[in-house]
């Protein structure tokens, strides 16, 4: 690739990244259903006929935000995973610090994660089938750490449902926490939050 070619290509990848920064503003600012292209547009300081040299619509640039945090989330529990194979025993402490980073998340976050848990399944089928990818996959990496606490003696139960319970459960507790907006203390949330699935888990 030519030094020009290599150029055209980084001033691309900003642009589009300007689109998303932008788009996630006006998202948290507006909500998702309140938001227009010309809203996005507005805050990156482009026109609206740039915007769709990089996207088709705004539902687009949303799905790609929320990939994003979901890849986020996903790394923090992978962060995890990998602290229970270096270290050989039950880390109630990194529990806490993983659903301490996800509290932070969801406190700076809170318009873009409450479309993803309460609108995205209801745009459309392709996005209500990228919902529940983002959900699965989060799933999968629970699953791989209620293995992993079998291993230091959890009773025998079925990872697969266990994991599922432990998504439902976080998701379901931080879509409460940010509707109630924050009205629990952060430490006792995350505290009861850790307690409940993971004592739950370790313990008849």
């Amino acid at each position: 690739m030519s030094l020009r070619a290599k150029k055209s290509e980084i001033i691309k990848k900003e642009k589009r990244n300007l689109y998303l920064i932008s788009a996630l503003s006006v998202f948290e600012e507006k909500g998702f259903n309140n938001t227009r292209i010309k809203d996005i547009t507005k805050k990156a300081g482009t026109s609206v006929g740039n915007f769709y040299n990089y996207f088709k619509s705004k539902e687009e640039v949303f799905e790609v935000i929320i990939s994003g945090l979901a890849e986020l989330m996903i790394g923090k529990f992978r962060e995890l995973f990998f602290y229970f194979q270096e270290n050989k025993i039950p880390p109630i402490s990194a529990v806490k610090n993983l659903f301490r980073g996800y509290a932070k998340m969801f406190k700076a976050k809170k318009e873009t994660f409450l479309i993803f848990l309460e609108q995205m399944g209801g745009i459309n089928s392709k996005y209500r089938a990228k919902r529940n990818e983002i959900i699965d996959n989060f799933t999968n990496e629970v699953e791989e750490i209620i293995i992993k606490l079998e291993e230091f003696g959890a009773r025998y139960q079925n990872p697969k449902v266990t994991a599922r319970v432990w998504t439902s459960t976080v998701l379901g507790v931080f879509n409460w926490w940010i509707r109630s907006d924050f009205e629990l203390e952060e430490k006792e949330l995350i505290d009861n939050l850790t307690d409940f699935l993971v004592r739950g888990t370790m313990t008849d």
